[in-house]
């Protein structure tokens, strides 16, 4: 079926000068229609005697002709779309301009908007990062700042440049990369979107800079020595520490998602939660991710989960219902820095040389688990993905299996204990 398009008069609501807005309606099925605002503000018996008439006059004439001409456009488009119709492609070509499909800017702004109602707040931050660089490159040595920016300009010649501007702003190769890669994105949906050519994409010759990214995880004596530290007179440094061990003890659980989880994803003898990072990204329908709940991990919930609530409540708390995904994600950003400069501040008292963050623990976990269990099973308890196959966690594994594994992860802990439990015979 294809969409179907008219034109109306909102006679709701007058407008002061006693105008109504003419809008434009779209339908496509029972639950699928918009209405679009127009620039027209018509009167009852201007609309009558002009797009209602068949043989209007005068002014009423030439306004008929403007309105069908919108009328028009829209059921072309309509027709051209045809069963693939969807709103989206409905606006791009019928509200922008030429020039603004050509606007790099406007297709960041375009993505921006779609993470945020996405909330992928992370992603949709990174993106505008992006494109205030790019935006601030080419607007140096300008008056004002530049406010189009042609995809046809973006050559591999022109990225090169732009590439050598940010390493002179000491810009890393990790933010160069990920700034080309978000550019590299948006070339793809500007093609797919048929609002560009494709021979103008730069990414055949430019080639995208790779920055080493050192993956720190730390051994079983300094494991030990962090969590056998005696921090009773420090409850920020305590509170961290629980918390980075217990993503340690988790896979590697990211902090995003041990704030998103809710109370009814603790079950008799495991939890479950889905991937925030990935779970707008997985081709497939995601598997939930399972963690046995071991005796450390059933300890840490007794201490630091909300003693009350609903099944749909935050577990731990951090987040709080009714929060906007914006506010969701200053939290959680404030919450890492929390733990990181607490754990800090304990690898320093302790005497070690290392610097120690939140994504140390799932890197930790990683190091455990693959020379335990080795690579493959590694990689179904961190959530990987691939474009052939969808890694769930400890799929294939046993039950007992994943008990045994989760409380390896603690024995380090257990040194300590085992040696003050020993008994020494004296000879008689």
């Amino acid at each position: 079926m294809k969409a179907e398009v008219s034109l109306y008069l909102d006679t709701r609501r007058a407008l002061k000068n006693g105008t109504f807005p003419l809008k434009l309606h779209v339908y496509f099925t029972a639950k699928m229609e918009r209405w679009y605002g127009t620039d027209y503000k018509l009167s009852q018996s201007s609309f009558e005697q002009s797009y209602l008439a068949s043989k209007p006059r005068g002014e009423n004439k030439d306004l008929k002709i403007e309105l069908d001409a919108i009328m028009q456009k829209g059921a072309e488009l309509a027709k051209e779309l045809g069963d693939n119709f969807t709103f989206e492609k409905f606006e791009r070509k019928m509200f922008r301009s030429k020039a603004s499909t050509n606007n790099v800017i406007e297709h960041f702004a375009s993505a921006v908007k779609i993470l945020e109602k996405n909330e992928q707040i992370g992603t949709a931050s990174s993106y505008d990062c992006s494109i205030k660089s790019i935006t601030t490159y080419f607007s140096e040595g300008k008056k004002n700042p530049v406010t189009h920016i042609s995809f046809s300009i973006l050559t591999a010649e022109t990225l090169n440049k732009y590439e050598q501007w940010m390493v002179a702003k000491d810009c890393s190769k990790t933010t160069v990369g990920i700034y080309m890669r978000n550019l590299r994105t948006i070339f793809n949906k500007a093609i797919a979107a048929g609002d560009i050519a494709p021979e103008l994409y730069p990414f055949k010759t430019y080639k995208i800079p790779t920055g080493k990214n050192v993956k720190k995880a730390l051994e079983t004596p300094d494991l030990n020595a962090l969590y056998t530290a005696d921090v009773t007179a420090d409850s920020f440094i305590e509170k961290a520490r629980d918390f980075w061990f217990f993503s340690y003890q988790c896979n590697g659980m990211n902090f995003r998602d041990i704030a998103e989880l809710k109370i009814k994803d603790i079950h008799d003898t495991y939890f479950s939660f889905l991937r925030h990072k990935t779970k707008n990204t997985t081709k497939e329908d995601p598997s939930p991710i399972v963690v046995p709940l071991t005796g450390y991990i059933k300890d840490f919930i007794k201490k630091y989960a909300n003693k009350k609530g609903k099944p749909n409540d935050y577990l731990f708390p951090i987040f709080q219902t009714g929060m906007s995904a914006k506010e969701r994600h200053k939290i959680n950003q404030n919450f890492i820095r929390f733990v990181n400069q607490h754990m800090q501040k304990l690898v320093d008292q302790l005497g070690l040389s290392f610097r120690l963050g939140t994504m140390v623990a799932r890197h930790s976990f990683t190091t455990q688990a693959t020379r335990t269990m080795g690579l493959e099973f590694a990689q179904e308890a961190l959530g990987h993905t691939t474009m052939n196959t969808t890694q769930n966690y400890w799929k294939g594994f046993e039950s007992e299996a994943k008990k045994t594994m989760a409380d390896k992860l603690m024995e380090f802990a257990s040194v300590k204990q085992k040696a003050d439990q020993v008994e020494i015979e004296v000879p008689a």
